[in-house]
């Protein structure tokens, strides 16, 4: 199910950025087709569908930087596509987000781009989709938080301070969750 779905997305990303006056929306949109076509061949969606979620972000990450747009920029949308369609098909929007942040973090480290912009980036786009599709936007956004600090500890434990740097000042997160996934995370640490 999952075989090839990098390449795929990978491929219609490249195809869509290019031409494309609006980069963001036509990625956004492309991620979101294509993840949703992908869930619903898998039939029943459950945990290991929701993975082809992570291999969708890496290879769209991936194509936006072979089509010469810029990665850490289109992160958002990407992820926001990406939960967008794992809740179109009625999957877990918590899973998907938290499937999807780990892939932009992967697919970043992949394509050599700011690991810590784009997971900020991958937050902020899991929680405009939950705002977008009525769901509870404050568990999504711890969810995708936690998230984005573990993968990036996974990768660069340098990063892990500008991630949480990024999160507290993106205005566009619930400061009062992102506050208590970091605090929470500082004290694991300290």
């Amino acid at each position: 199910m999952a075989e090839g779905i990098l390449d795929k997305v990978k491929n219609g990303v490249i195809g869509a950025v290019k031409g494309a006056g609006d980069i963001v929306g036509a990625v956004r949109t492309t991620v979101t087709d294509l993840v949703v076509g992908t869930l619903k061949e898998a039939g029943e969606i459950t945990g290991a569908a929701l993975g082809v979620v992570t291999d969708a972000v890496r290879g769209a990450l991936q194509g936006t930087k072979d089509a010469g747009a810029g990665v850490a920029e289109t992160a958002r949308a990407i992820v926001s596509g990406a939960v967008e369609a794992v809740s179109q098909v009625g999957g877990d929007v918590v899973e998907g987000a938290k499937n999807a942040v780990r892939g932009a973090v992967r697919g970043a480290t992949e394509v050599g781009t700011d690991v810590a912009v784009t997971a900020v980036g991958a937050v902020e786009g899991a929680v405009e989709a939950a705002g977008k599709v009525g769901q509870d936007v404050a568990g999504v956004a711890r969810a995708a938080a936690e998230t984005a600090l573990q993968a990036v500890g996974e990768v660069s434990s340098e990063a892990v301070g500008a991630v949480k740097k990024g999160l507290s000042s993106a205005a566009s997160l619930p400061a009062d969750v992102i506050r208590s996934v970091v605090g929470t995370d500082e004290e694991k640490s300290g």
